[in-house]
């Protein structure tokens, strides 16, 4: 599942409903006449330091929501977050799902909240250790991929906290550490910028400013308040999120529809390191095995039958393999051989990006 720089929407998605999604998010952080309160959000749009990711599906209030949506977030959030600091210093990815209808912000809230739990289920790495796993601890911060991120919802049925509303369901994942030398407890403008957001926040919606905005890591702050905003300044009794103590390891299977090798290459390359190019001739079997790393399988060209214990994969140019360590699988090429890109990232926690 790859994302995009606002450069290649245009040519991406010209006419279809991508396009419009981008277009009205483009239009509200470049109105000059009422500014966007988030000033981190317009900064790193305007140097095109945002990435976009675009889910082709609505979001479920059933428990676990929608299992495409589910597997296309996590595969998502999983190329973005190690290549994160490359695209700059106030970057986000911005996820728009292809979900109009105003069903109302208590729907759209437990479709938050059901995502969350549900990508969370589907992380192959460990929680950060420096992140409590409760959401009522000032140190909780929703993580994935071993990295915390501040999480923001907008729904088409937000009506008075302007700043929540967006044409189509959306979610924000703003690594930890872009607001580390802004609004930091060390940072030095930390006030200054808090005090702007505040201001802008005051004069962009029609409801009073949430008593829950606050900073992360203060004693009476949490997170998790500031993820979903309702249209009024209510809110729930307790966090909806759910730790798993063990997370299922669950291997992915994408079809991004990109063979092209150096395209692959710099989607997989990590920010520091190497990937491996492999040819399998016709035919060859790779016996059952495992690896102590992740490794994401990306197919260039030929086919692959690709198996764990529990699942077969037919891969074909395009398809992407997103494997966890210790999955114990087995692969036979085609009859033309298979060329694939392999990426690999060691489970151990100082070495995850």
């Amino acid at each position: 599942m790859r994302y995009y720089a606002k450069a290649e929407i245009d040519t991406s998605f010209a006419g279809r409903w991508e396009m419009q999604a981008y277009t009205e998010f483009a239009h509200i952080l470049n109105d000059n006449a009422r500014p966007f309160p988030c000033t981190l959000g317009i900064a790193g749009w305007h140097n095109d330091q945002l990435r976009y990711a675009f889910i082709d599906h609505a979001p479920l209030v059933e428990q676990g929501g929608n299992e495409a949506a589910l597997q296309e977030l996590a595969a998502s959030l999983q190329s973005y977050l190690p290549n994160a600091r490359l695209f700059g210093k106030n970057t986000s990815l911005v996820v728009f799902f292809n979900e109009t209808r105003d069903q109302g912000v208590p729907h759209y809230e437990q479709c938050f909240w059901n995502l969350l739990n549900g990508v969370h289920r589907l992380d192959s790495r460990p929680w950060p250790t420096d992140i409590a796993t409760n959401p009522s601890d000032s140190s909780w911060e929703f993580s994935f991929a071993g990295q915390a991120m501040f999480v923001v919802c907008n729904t088409p049925s937000h009506r008075r906290r302007h700043s929540r509303y967006h044409p189509y369901f959306m979610l924000s994942f703003q690594p930890r550490w872009v607001f580390e030398d802004v609004i930091g407890p060390t940072a030095a403008n930390a006030q200054k910028v808090r005090s702007e957001i505040r201001k802008r926040l005051h004069e962009f919606d029609e409801v009073a400013i949430t008593a829950f905005l606050g900073s992360f890591g203060a004693a009476e702050n949490r997170e998790w308040h500031q993820y979903f905003l309702r249209d009024d300044n209510s809110a729930p009794l307790r966090c909806p999120f759910k730790h798993a103590a063990a997370a299922p390891r669950a291997v992915l299977f994408q079809q991004t529809g990109h063979y092209a090798i150096e395209t692959v290459i710099r989607e997989l390359l990590p920010p520091t390191g190497s990937v491996e190019v492999q040819f399998d001739t016709p035919n060859r079997e790779h016996a059952w095995h495992s690896h102590a790393t992740d490794e994401t399988l990306h197919v260039i060209e030929g086919s692959m039958q690709f198996a764990t214990i529990e699942q077969v994969f037919v891969c074909q140019p395009g398809d992407r393999i997103l494997l966890p360590a210790q999955t114990i699988h087995r692969s036979v090429a085609g009859p033309a051989g298979c060329l694939y890109v392999i990426a690999t990232r060691m489970l151990r926690h100082h070495l995850i990006n």
